[in-house]
């Protein structure tokens, strides 16, 4: 199976727990791969560091594997690189930035703190992505002759905060790997017949 059509359809089964944007990212913008390649887009180390533990403190690892285990730091590059604009591929770099500089103010770079001062890094996160979409959400569109706000313009969709994003890749990474669909799910590698009155019981996967 081709990877966009396997992208596609594990975005269709996490769903629920993805953002709109970030979901229609991924089922309908993943670049052809010589696009892919021409628009240069890539981690440093450091970058790359840093993303591996932001994901790591949204999955961590438990009893069962965390972010790191199951490769999800590198899938959310390869998202960003084939799904995304320029203009948000540069945007979450930006984020990446401004995380490091929270960081910082508690003591160092994000990937030295310890768990509790990561938590309050990412809550401030967390926190400036809802002030980002508010503001977003309040930008109006003024004619510059009458001064009255324009009713009938498409506004530009607004880039996804950075918080939003990395965690919306984060979940999808997850459930895209290997762990993720054979073990989070209710896995079926060969599909037997059609039931229609199956008992569901409250713990019950979602099927992969």
């Amino acid at each position: 199976m081709k990877r966009r059509l396997a992208l596609q359809r594990v975005a269709l089964m996490v769903g629920g727990a993805v953002t709109a944007p970030s979901l229609a990212a991924i089922l309908n913008s993943c670049k052809s791969p010589s696009d892919s390649a021409a628009s240069g887009f890539s981690l440093d180390t450091d970058q790359r560091s840093l993303l591996a533990e932001i994901a790591e403190v949204i999955i961590p690892k438990t009893d069962t594997p965390g972010a790191k285990d199951t490769g999800t730091p590198e899938v959310i590059e390869i998202l960003l690189k084939d799904c995304y604009s320029e203009e948000q591929q540069k945007h979450f770099v930006a984020g990446l930035k401004d995380l490091e500089a929270e960081s910082k103010k508690l003591g160092g770079s994000f990937v030295s703190l310890d768990e509790a001062n990561k938590l309050a890094v990412v809550h401030t996160m967390r926190d400036k992505a809802r002030a980002e979409k508010e503001d977003a959400e309040k930008v109006k569109i003024v004619d510059a002759e009458t001064g009255k706000e324009k009713e009938d313009v498409t506004k530009k969709e607004p880039l996804i905060p950075f918080f939003t994003l990395v965690r919306d890749l984060t979940i999808f990474g997850y459930y895209s790997s290997e762990y993720g669909v054979t073990k989070a799910f209710d896995y079926s590698p060969v599909p037997g017949r059609f039931d229609p009155c199956m008992k569901v019981t409250p713990d019950q996967r979602a099927y992969s």
